[in-house]
């Protein structure tokens, strides 16, 4: 609080004709530099996968699938069933045929047999089992960088450099100042354990899909996985689980794949600062023309001493008239210049005596060492 009201004691001293002219005169520049360097939001990926498991799971249910036919010309006894497939390869095969009784029934030796297999190894299931792999791999690798990085700082320089000048009568003050500071914040503590709490939970989310009996068929089936750029055939572009499917594929590979380690956002800002924090400065600035002006200064220092003389005479006053409300001014008056001539009085016996007693002591002095040279 002292030091607020020295600063107020500033302003009293002025002179508000000289003040208010340097305020009119100031001429000024503000210019501020803020840079921000801090590691990329490295998170969204979290959020895509966390929407698009619902659609990956709904394809895992219900998996696109692939009749295939496999053919094989085997001995009659060996068929189980007689397919329309078999009746029109043996019309085009008479060598497979024994015999033909007096009823004209054949008798084949062989017949096609024609085994329909069940297949999920199609190129929709394939991209979805390629997808999962990747999906695993993004999230062991981010998770691994976001626990090295969790020290990173992040850091924040900011610089005003101000300039200005004013003029007070003949003479021109200028002012220059430059502030900078740096500031460095680690990660919060808070979000780096939901970040992590969300990545366990997706990565424990991800793997119980390649626990799902269509997957496990196509690691079975030893598929092949899909190499970009994916095909989007009618599959994949009209149904709506697919969709889903493909955005997250187009992200991780157009995004994921081409980050660096250690990807730093920086954002850089300078301007010419003219609104309120210009208007602090320029107050500084007369502020700092103050405490020149204050700096050996006569007039100061004189119209302290006056300030000084009339608060005591006021606390005086206020204690006479305490005592004795009915004083008046004229009995006031003589109180004052009776006590002045008796304080003023004693005061010059008072120096007197002690000049005199000072004298007598440096007399005596003197000649013990006179007295103390002649004998020598």
């Amino acid at each position: 609080m002292d030091n607020i009201l020295n600063i107020f004691e500033l302003y009293l001293d002025a002179d508000n004709k000289k003040v208010n002219s340097f305020n009119t005169k100031v001429s000024s520049k503000m210019n501020v530099k803020i840079e921000t360097n801090k590691p990329k939001d490295e998170i969204l990926w979290i959020e895509k996968m966390e929407d698009t498991l619902p659609y990956l799971e709904n394809i895992l249910r219900s998996p696109t699938r692939l009749i295939i036919n496999e053919e094989e010309v085997v001995k009659i006894e060996k068929i189980k069933k007689v397919t329309v497939e078999s009746i029109k390869h043996l019309s085009k095969n008479a060598s497979f045929i024994d015999d033909i009784d007096e009823n004209g029934d054949v008798q084949p030796g062989k017949l096609l047999n024609v085994f329909k297999e069940e297949t999920f190894n199609t190129y929709e299931n394939r991209f979805i089992y390629t997808l999962i792999q990747r999906m695993l791999m993004v999230i062991r690798k981010e998770k691994n960088k976001i626990l090295k990085g969790k020290n990173v700082t992040a850091q924040e320089y900011k610089k005003i450099d101000y300039n200005g000048n004013s003029y007070n009568g003949k003479n021109r003050v200028d002012m220059s100042l430059v502030i900078s500071s740096t500031t460095e914040s680690s990660g919060k503590e808070e979000e780096f354990k939901n970040n992590m709490n969300r990545i366990s939970t997706l990565e424990k989310n991800v793997t119980a899909l390649t626990l799902t009996p269509t997957y496990q068929s196509l690691v079975q089936g030893k598929v092949i996985p899909i190499s970009p750029p994916l095909k989007k055939n009618n599959v994949i572009l009209k149904n709506v689980n697919f969709q889903y499917a493909a955005k997250l594929w187009d992200y991780i590979i157009n995004e994921m794949d081409r980050r660096t380690k250690g990807d730093v956002d920086v954002n850089k800002k300078e301007y010419n600062e003219k609104g309120k924090s210009k208007k602090y400065m320029d107050e500084t600035f007369l502020l700092d023309y103050l405490i020149l002006q204050c700096v050996e200064n006569p007039e100061i220092k004189e119209r302290h001493s006056k300030e000084i003389i009339e608060r005591l005479i006021a606390n005086i006053v206020e204690k006479i008239i305490d005592v004795n409300e009915s004083v008046s001014e004229e009995q006031l008056k003589n109180l004052v210049s009776k006590q002045y001539i008796v304080v003023k009085y004693k005061k010059q016996v008072t120096n007197k005596q002690i000049q005199d007693i000072f004298k007598k002591h440096i007399s005596k002095y003197v000649a013990h060492v006179t007295e103390g040279e002649k004998k020598l």
